[in-house]
């Protein structure tokens, strides 16, 4: 079923036909003003079709971003967050800082770096040889620790290496 403003537009153009014309006049009759609002649509029809077209604008681009300002202006504006207070910190803040982080030091020192009967033998040095190599397959490297002397000797044979050939060369030149 139709609304009224849907068949009294359609009054209006003159769409409304038979029964349901008679049935919407009659209704619509009962009102002051009904003839008025049909002759003033009638005039501003006219109106529109005498004066409907739209004038080319020279500056689109400027009328349309006056339209977006407004728009933008008149929108209500988002609650900005409220600012929080710049951090800073007060002369014992820094103190009590300064105390817990050399605390920290002060213990990941005493635990990193072994002193006294966890170090190693002979003058707190903690040198140790994990792998010996050596990059010709004729030479052999071998470490040896003397708790005796509190020494480690690192020894490389080369049976085939003579330093005395290369000597002799050089005296050649």
């Amino acid at each position: 079923m139709k609304t009224f403003e849907e068949k009294f537009t359609a009054w209006i153009d003159g769409e409304l036909k038979g029964e349901e014309l008679i049935a919407f006049e009659a209704e619509v009759l009962k009102t002051d003003d009904a003839q008025l609002q049909k002759a003033a649509a009638f005039q501003l029809g006219d109106l529109l079709r005498e004066h409907g077209q739209a004038r080319e604008l020279k500056n689109a681009d400027f009328f349309n971003l006056q339209i977006m300002q407004r728009i933008e202006a008149e929108m209500p504006k988002p609650k900005a967050a409220p600012e929080r207070p710049k951090f800073s910190w007060s002369l014992s803040r820094i103190a009590m800082a300064g105390a817990f982080s050399l605390l920290i030091a002060a213990g990941l020192f005493h635990y990193v770096i072994p002193v006294g009967e966890n170090s190693a033998q002979g003058g707190g040095l903690a040198d140790q040889i994990i792998k010996t190599q050596s990059g010709n397959p004729d030479v052999t490297a071998s470490a040896f620790y003397s708790q005796k002397n509190d020494v480690t000797v690192l020894w490389l044979d080369a049976p085939k290496y003579t330093p005395q050939k290369k000597h002799a060369a050089e005296g050649a030149k």
